[in-house]
C-alpha cells in the first residue's frame, strides 16, 4: 500500500500559496462581496467568494517538467502472469537506468518494462482522438489531427489543447457534475462564481488546496445540503474521495452548522434559493467564543465563530440571520476552515491525484499502480499544487498514449491503453462539428433554462431572458429554448438537471434506438429530403448526382472515415465499399445514393461511441 512521503518540506510550497491567498482576503476584509446586484451584467453574473481569489498572476508559468519519455524497452526475463508484481533490485536498478523523467512513467516502471512487460506502440492518430476526447471533449477533426497532432513531440500537443477554452470547458462541467448545479436549489449567481472558480484552476491562477478551501465553503455546496453533517459528507466525498467516519462526520459538521438555508428576494431573478449564516457561534461576553457548538478538535484545535451586526435580516424567515452575499473576505476566510483542514491531509493529494487517473485512464489506476500516485503526489506539490502539472503530466505518458489495439482482459490493464465510452456530449458534440447539422446544446451553469423564459413564470423578465441568452442555450427567432441537444443526451445519461443524482452511463437498447434515430436524422440514408449538406460527406468536388463506380464509392468512404475517425480506411474497408457499390440498387446509383447510408453506417459504428 502506497506510504505518503513527509510533505514537511513540499507542502511549503502549495501552503505557502493558500496562506498567501487567505492573508489577500484577510488584507481585504472591509470588502464586502456581491452586495449590489443593480446593473448585474446577464453575461456575467458570478458573485461569491471566487470572486477573492485567483486575480493576480498565474501561480506557474505552465512548462512543466517531465513530459513525454520515448518508449523502453521492456526488461529481458520472463514476464509476470498474475500479480502480485514483485520488484527486485534489478528491476529497480534497470527502472533507474533509463532517466525517465514522467512521473507517470517512473512510477509504473516497476509494474511494467522493469518485469519484463512491454508496452504497446503509439499510434499517433489513436493517441490524438483519445487526447481530443479527453482534454477538449471531442473528436479531432482531420485538420486537428494532421496539425495539432503532428508536431514534433507530444509535450507540445498537450500544451496546445490545455490552452484551449474547451479544456477548461471540459472540467466546468466535470465539476458542475460533482457539486450538481441546480438554479432552482442554488441562485445561479453563486453557480456562475463557482464555474468561474475552476476556470482559474484551470488556467493556473489558483493552486488546488485553496480552490479546495473556497469550495468546500461555498455557497453552491452548503446551500444544496441541509443539515452540518450532509455538508461535512459531501466535502469529504468531494476532496478525500471517501465519505466521513462518524466522529469526522461529527466534528467537521460542527463547523458546517453556521451555514442556514433561505431564500431571498433578488432584484433580478425574483426569490431564490441562498445561502445565509446563523449566530449560533459568536463571541461570549467575556470575548472568549462559544464553547463546542463550532469548535473543531479531531485535526487539531479550531474554532469558529462569527459576530452579528446589522447586516442580518429583520424580519421575514431568514429574521436573525445573515445572506452569505455580505460577508466579507475576512468571514469568507473564516468559514473556510474545513477546506483547509483537509487540504492538511496526505489523503487529500492522492485524491486529486486518483481523480486525474481516472478521468483519463477510466479505472483505478492510482490504486492499479501505486507507485505512478505516489510519484504525482511529488509532482503536484513540486509544482506549486498546480492542478494542470497532473493533466500535462498523464497526457503526455507512456501508459496513456499507447494504443489499446489488441487490449483483453488481464491481470494487468495498464500494459494497453486505455479504452473508454464516449461521453453523450463528447459523441453529439463530434457529430455536429464533423457534420454540420444543427443542433442545439446545454450549459451546466443553468439546468433549468425555461424558468427564467416562462411567461407564466414569476421570475421571468426581460433581466432572466437576456441571462438565457448570453449563456450557452440557444434562443431561436421565436424566443424559445431550443431543446433537441439536451432531449437526446439527457436520454442518454448527460446534460443533467441534478435534482437527486446527476450523470449516468449505460449502453442498452433503448440508448442505440436513441442514437440510430439520430444518426438517421443526420444522414438521411431514406434520402428524403434532410440530413446534413451532402457537400460534407462527399469529397471536395464530386457531384451529388455522379454516377457510382468502385472508385467513387472508395473515395466517399475514404472522406468519411478520415471525417469522422481520423485514419484512413483499411483494406477491408475498401473492399467492401466496393462491393456494396455493386451492389447498390436502384441502378444507376449516385454518389449520394451511396454516401447518405455510408453515412448512417459510419456514424451508429462502435469506433463513435468508444476510444
Amino acid at each position: 500500500m502506497y506510504e505518503a512521503p513527509d510533505h514537511s518540506s513540499r507542502f511549503a510550497s502549495p501552503s505557502r500559496f493558500a496562506s498567501r491567498g487567505l492573508m489577500v482576503l484577510a488584507g481585504l476584509a472591509l470588502t464586502v462581496a456581491c452586495i449590489d446586484v443593480e446593473g448585474m451584467d446577464p453575461a456575467d453574473p458570478a458573485r461569491g467568494p471566487g470572486e477573492l481569489v485567483g486575480n493576480g498572476n498565474p501561480i506557474t508559468d505552465g512548462n512543466f517538467p517531465g513530459g513525454f519519455d520515448e518508449p523502453p524497452a521492456a526488461r529481458d526475463v520472463p514476464a509476470p502472469t498474475e500479480k502480485p508484481i514483485v520488484c527486485d533490485a534489478a528491476c529497480q536498478s534497470y527502472c533507474d537506468s533509463l532517466n525517465l523523467t514522467n512521473p507517470v512513467n517512473i512510477g509504473t516502471c516497476t509494474s511494467l518494462w522493469g518485469v519484463g512487460l512491454p508496452s504497446q506502440p503509439i499510434d499517433r492518430r489513436q493517441a490524438c482522438r483519445k487526447l481530443y476526447a479527453d482534454m477538449v471533449g471531442r473528436f479531432p477533426t482531420p485538420a486537428e489531427v494532421n496539425d495539432i497532432c503532428n508536431k514534433q513531440d507530444w509535450n507540445e500537443t498537450v500544451k496546445a489543447l490545455m490552452a484551449t477554452d474547451e479544456f477548461v470547458l471540459v472540467h466546468q462541467r466535470r465539476w458542475a457534475d460533482l457539486m450538481l448545479y441546480n438554479n432552482r436549489t442554488v441562485n445561479v449567481e453563486r453557480i456562475y462564481d463557482m464555474d468561474n472558480l475552476v476556470r482559474k484552476v484551470y488556467q493556473g491562477y489558483v493552486p488546488y488546496d485553496l480552490f479546495a478551501s473556497v469550495a468546500a465553503a461555498h455557497p453552491v455546496l452548503t446551500r444544496r445540503y441541509d443539515t452540518p453533517g450532509d455538508r461535512a459528507e459531501a466535502a469529504f466525498k468531494l476532496f478525500l474521495h471517501r465519505p466521513p467516519y462518524e466522529d469526522e462526520r461529527s466534528d467537521m459538521g460542527r463547523l458546517y452548522s453556521v451555514w442556514s438555508n433561505g431564500y431571498r428576494d433578488h432584484s433580478h431573478l425574483g426569490v431564490v434559493p441562498d445561502a445565509f449564516i446563523n449566530y449560533n457561534c459568536t463571541q461570549s461576553q467575556e470575548g472568549t467564543p462559544d464553547q463546542g457548538q463550532c469548535t473543531s478538535i479531531l485535526w487539531g484545535y479550531h474554532e469558529l465563530a462569527l459576530e452579528p451586526d446589522n447586516r442580518r435580516e429583520k424580519s421575514g424567515d431568514q429574521e436573525g440571520l445573515m445572506w452569505s452575499g455580505y460577508m466579507s473576505a475576512d468571514e469568507w476566510e473564516q468559514v473556510q476552515l474545513p477546506g483547509r483542514i483537509m487540504a492538511e491531509q496526505d489523503g487529500f493529494w492522492e485524491a486529486v491525484v486518483d481523480d486525474v487517473l481516472m478521468q483519463y485512464f477510466g479505472y483505478d489506476y492510482g490504486t492499479a499502480v501505486p507507485q505512478a500516485r505516489h510519484e504525482l503526489v511529488k509532482y503536484i506539490l513540486d509544482n506549486s499544487a498546480d492542478l494542470r502539472s497532473l493533466h500535462y503530466a498523464v497526457a503526455t505518458s507512456i501508459p496513456y498514449l499507447q494504443s489499446s489495439q489488441g487490449f483483453q482482459e488481464s491481470e494487468f490493464p495498464w500494459a494497453f491503453g486505455p479504452l473508454k465510452q464516449a461521453e453523450p456530449e463528447i459523441w453529439l458534440d463530434s457529430i455536429k462539428r464533423t457534420t454540420g447539422f444543427q443542433l442545439g446544446t446545454c450549459d451546466h451553469r443553468i439546468s433549468h433554462p425555461e424558468d427564467y423564459l416562462d411567461p407564466m413564470s414569476e421570475a421571468a423578465n426581460g433581466w432572466t431572458f437576456a441571462l438565457v441568452n448570453n449563456s450557452r442555450w440557444i434562443i431561436n427567432e421565436d424566443r424559445e429554448l431550443v431543446t433537441d441537444y439536451r432531449g437526446i443526451a439527457q436520454s442518454l445519461g448527460g446534460c443533467p438537471t441534478n435534482e437527486i443524482s446527476g450523470r449516468f452511463t449505460t449502453v442498452s437498447i433503448l440508448n442505440t434506438a436513441v442514437q440510430e434515430s439520430f444518426i438517421a436524422e443526420v444522414c438521411d440514408p431514406a434520402l428524403t429530403g434532410g440530413g446534413s449538406d451532402i457537400s460534407i460527406l462527399l469529397p471536395e468536388g464530386m457531384s451529388r448526382d455522379a454516377a457510382l463506380d468502385g472508385d467513387i464509392a472508395q473515395d466517399v468512404v475514404a472522406r468519411m472515415t478520415r471525417l469522422f475517425y481520423g485514419r484512413e480506411p483499411t483494406e477491408s474497408e475498401f473492399a467492401k465499399a466496393e462491393g456494396y457499390a455493386d451492389q447498390c440498387t436502384p441502378k444507376p446509383c449516385t454518389a449520394e445514393r451511396f454516401a447518405r447510408p455510408a453515412c448512417f453506417a459510419l456514424l451508429s459504428s462502435a469506433e463513435m461511441l468508444f476510444y
